[in-house]
């Protein structure tokens, strides 16, 4: 976790309870059977249905016309479609819980504004990457239990949001955001935890957590 400035261990959580956390399931229909430590921050079923237009032309006239010259069979050969966009790297997230900076590629850290390839550090619950975007400081780690994002959102200012294809548990406290994912086991969680600059509004840190962890996310297999 990314420790506010000054602040010389982790965030404490506040004494009085404010509210469970909202339930992140699968499915919203009641499963029988179903063991209670999968009761919240499940994934979401998420379908991406991707449909390609086609187009029919009718055949043009034939036309007579000059047999090509060989500078026009050149140009021909060089205007050739160019290849498919790079599909990205995929991970298990039990490779990616123990080297994180690996879950933001390169054009990743493009898009996002990111300059460098991240920090990895050791924390209590394994291995995480930090990165600077837009004057936020995230850290992202793989493998968390729910009983940590429990205590981290218990205090705070809890929603439910889209990450990428699926559903995260978001809490905001004081000046930090807190946001948790599961995708395959509860007790497994990717999360990200994001603490602005100073100076820096903090209308930018909720998003600026969701948007690592959209892209950690495209890395798991």
């Amino acid at each position: 976790m990314i420790r506010e400035a000054g602040h010389a261990g982790p965030v404490p959580a506040r004494r009085h309870y404010r509210a469970d956390m909202p339930r992140l399931d699968r499915d919203q229909r009641p499963r029988g059977g179903r063991s209670r430590r999968k009761a919240g921050l499940v994934l979401a079923a998420a379908v991406s249905l991707l449909s390609a237009g086609c187009s029919s032309e009718q055949p043009a006239p034939r036309q007579s016309s000059p047999s090509p010259t060989p500078s026009s069979s050149a140009s021909a050969s060089a205007s050739a479609p160019t290849s498919a966009p790079a599909q990205p790297i995929k991970y298990t997230q039990k490779q990616l819980a123990a080297r994180p900076c690996l879950a933001l590629d390169e054009r990743d850290r493009a898009a996002l504004g990111i300059s460098g390839p991240g920090e990895q550090s050791s924390g209590k619950h394994g291995a995480q990457c930090a990165w600077k975007l837009g004057g936020q400081y995230v850290s992202l780690a793989l493998d968390l239990p729910l009983s940590y994002a429990k205590t981290m959102t218990k205090n705070g200012r809890v929603s439910q949001v889209p990450v990428g294809q699926h559903k995260a548990i978001q809490s905001e406290f004081q000046r930090i955001c807190f946001i948790f994912v599961a995708v395959d086991d509860v007790n497994r969680l990717i999360g990200t935890t994001t603490i602005p600059d100073r100076g820096v509004s903090q209308d930018g840190t909720c998003p600026a957590g969701a948007s690592v962890a959209a892209a950690a996310l495209t890395h798991i297999r």
